[in-house]
């Protein structure tokens, strides 16, 4: 038997020509399912990035120094008095040192606080100047008041105690507590009422307000005014007219005070008068004194068209301008000022026209409170006095020798500070 041994050349040449006849089944690869065919085409382009902005640090502003606390040392002993004599006039404020070593005082009563509590009420009702009369700092009238010192000073309660219920607060019988200062807010922080001396020891706490303890109001009846009018024997039924104001008027300034003045005819008829600018004028008192303002013209003759008839029980108002008559000085430094209406028709009757009128005055039963907030002048700068000691008499162990010199005059004490 032969042995035939091919190589491995052969056997690869004799498998290929068996592929070829078919004789041998080609494996084929089966075409990807759908899920992968889908997988493998290409991916939709990303939306482009927008830049990403550099980030920048924030700048925190520096923080400001803490103010260093007040001194925390003994507390001054300073006294707030209310004197208040009358319903209807001025107050006087009295401040005392009581301790032994001198204190800074702002020396102004335009810094008062009045907690007013009518009878019967519970809660007090807070009066105090609106904000542009009152001083904003503890630098315009500072005062060194030594041991055993009182400062004192007048003011006008119904310049605190103003608007439309508030004046009523002030009626007998009501308990009121003073207050002198910044009361509230932050008690570390400055403006203070009362403060220690630099360079004086010991070092004193400062004090934001200072308390006056309760007073009552006293029993002071209402003065009313009876009005002028003139009676005819005959006019059996003579007119019964009667003039009034606003209660209170809040003024910034002088120019451009409306007052609104009302005549009632309280009588069973009517009455036909001249009820006009020039049949008007006002009585006005102010901080330096009192002025008659009247109309600058006298009125003119008679007409028909100038005479107004009131109807019995009915009203007639006329709005004028205070500045239109009053030319002098009430109105030149801020502060309460009384103006008082009045209607004056004896110079304006109709006679000659053959016209029965009202020729006679009716003076307003009650004045019109005017809470004046600037002046015409410029504000006086006040340097607030220690009130002077008082003058004890000598007694006669204690009396000087006779002398043959000339004897010489006392020095003048300081005089009281104004009024605000």
């Amino acid at each position: 038997m032969k042995s035939v041994s091919y190589g491995l050349g052969a056997c690869a040449v004799m498998l290929s020509a068996t592929v070829a006849s078919g004789q041998l089944p080609v494996r084929r690869r089966a075409p990807p399912p759908p899920a992968q065919a889908a997988a493998v085409t290409p991916a939709a382009p990303a939306p482009p990035v927008a830049p990403v902005a550099p980030r920048v640090a924030a700048v925190r502003p520096r923080a400001k120094p803490k103010e260093p606390p007040p001194p925390v040392g003994p507390t001054p002993d300073v006294k707030l008095a209310l004197d208040a004599p009358t319903l209807r006039g001025t107050w006087t404020m009295r401040v005392t040192n009581e301790g032994d070593i001198p204190v800074r005082l702002v020396a102004d009563a335009r810094l008062l606080v009045l907690e007013v509590t009518p009878r019967g009420a519970r809660k007090p009702v807070r009066c105090e100047l609106p904000a542009d009369m009152r001083p904003g700092d503890d630098m315009e009238r500072p005062l060194v008041l030594p041991p055993g010192r009182s400062y004192v000073e007048r003011f006008e309660p119904r310049l605190y105690c103003f608007g439309q219920h508030l004046p009523d607060a002030l009626a007998q019988g009501s308990i009121v507590v003073g207050r002198l200062g910044w009361p509230g807010g932050n008690r570390t922080r400055g403006p203070f009422e009362v403060a220690s001396i630099a360079g004086v020891e010991p070092e004193l706490a400062p004090l934001k307000d200072i308390a006056s303890p309760p007073i009552g109001l006293p029993d002071e009846p209402s003065a009313t005014l009876e009005t002028a009018t003139p009676r005819r024997p005959d006019d059996p039924d003579p007119a019964m007219l009667t003039l009034r104001g606003p209660a209170s008027i809040d003024a910034q300034s002088p120019t451009g005070i409306s007052v609104t003045v009302t005549l009632h005819n309280g009588g069973k008829r009517a009455v036909t008068l001249r009820f006009r600018p020039e049949t008007l004028r006002f009585q006005v008192t102010g901080p330096h004194g009192a002025e008659d303002c009247k109309w600058p013209l006298s009125p003119v003759a008679a007409m028909h068209e100038l005479f107004s008839t009131v109807a019995a029980g009915g009203n007639e108002e006329l709005n004028v301008l205070l500045d239109a008559y009053c030319s002098g000085h009430p109105f030149d430094e801020p502060g309460l000022v009384m103006v008082r209406p009045e209607l004056d028709t004896r110079r304006a009757s109709g006679a000659d026209i053959a016209l029965r009128t009202f020729d006679g005055r009716v003076l307003a039963t009650s004045p019109v409170v005017v809470r004046l907030h600037q002046g015409l002048k410029l504000p006086r700068l006040q340097h607030p006095h220690i009130e002077p000691l008082p003058s004890d008499d000598p007694s006669p162990s204690s009396a000087p020798a006779p002398s043959s010199a000339p004897p010489t005059s006392p020095a003048p004490s300081p005089s009281s500070p104004p009024a605000p």
